[in-house]
């Protein structure tokens, strides 16, 4: 499992951070003001794996596209996240449910260049550990590194990232130690193809809107498509980073440290609000499902 030391230059929180350190006790106490910025990058980790990224590439499933649909994948996406980390065992199940019924749709067919499918367990498993990633990250990034019995508590906690997939519980580390052997193992065979890296790159300047909202798209691209490209390769490990093609610099990393500084202020106001949040996804999956709405 990579930390903050695997980072090209270590973004290792000031002393002034230990005074904002929340007690660490699940993995939802990981979740900062600073997620949303590095949410692209940790999509980038997950389908740096090819089965994953051709997946998605090659899905069928219009309903759940980020491009075609970002506000219902950014909506639905929460509340997966939501009701992982905070929701309770009749939440999980019926996700589960719902997901599994999803992914049943996305497989590859003889013009795939790799063989996959959506529910297959092993490629689950590595996507619910970049996501357990990016909690971690994003809390590394602004306060330094969790403790031997924080990361410890961690692992067992974020299970449910994975079992609210389709993720078998005997799949799941036991350890620290198991869970960075496993990171370094797929890490050896994480690739990103051009059909793949050419949707990684629209989601990451925006350009991606430029098809759902026309005009107003192409404006947001423009405005916020360079400074959005920016946090999502600051978030990205040196071994993604070279697979997007991208470069990272000494002034990059100035004014990323920079960035940091105000974020970390920021963050006992932003953080509240980001696990307010997910609080509100869960009531909303629950309140869709007792009025008959869908929620996937």
């Amino acid at each position: 499992m990579a930390t903050v030391d695997h980072y090209q230059h270590a973004h290792v929180a000031d002393v002034r951070a230990s005074r904002h350190r929340r007690r660490i006790r699940r993995t939802g106490d990981l979740v900062t003001g600073l997620g949303p910025t590095i949410a692209g990058a940790n999509v980038i980790m997950q389908l740096a794996n090819p089965k994953v990224g051709h997946g998605v590439v090659e899905s069928r499933v219009d309903s759940g596209s980020a491009v075609k649909h970002p506000i219902k994948r950014a909506r639905t996406t929460g509340t997966f996240l939501a009701v992982a980390l905070f929701g309770d065992e009749e939440d999980r199940r019926f996700v589960h449910e719902e997901l599994r019924r999803i992914h049943d749709l996305v497989y590859s067919t003889a013009e795939s260049p790799v063989r996959y499918s959506a529910n297959d367990s092993r490629l689950q498993l590595w996507v619910a550990v970049c996501l357990m990633k990016y909690f971690v990250d994003q809390y590394e990034l602004l306060y330094g590194p969790l403790s031997e019995n924080e990361r410890e508590r961690i692992v067992g906690d974020a299970r449910w990232l994975g079992t609210t997939l389709n993720v078998r519980p005997d799949q799941w580390p036991n350890s620290y130690a198991e869970l960075q052997r496993y990171w370094d193992d797929e890490l050896a065979d994480m690739t990103i193809d051009p059909p793949v890296r050419t949707l990684l790159q629209q989601l990451s300047d925006l350009s991606f809107l430029r098809y759902r909202f026309g005009s107003a798209g192409t404006l947001a691209h423009k405005v916020l498509g360079r400074p959005m490209n920016y946090l999502i390769n600051a978030g990205l490990p040196p071994e993604f980073r070279a697979m997007m093609h991208w470069r990272w610099t000494a002034d990059d990393e100035r004014l990323y440290d920079q960035t940091l500084r105000v974020a970390r202020a920021l963050d006992p106001a932003t953080g509240r609000l980001m696990r307010g949040m997910l609080f509100a996804y869960v009531l909303d999956l629950r309140l869709r499902r007792r009025l008959g709405l869908r929620v996937f």
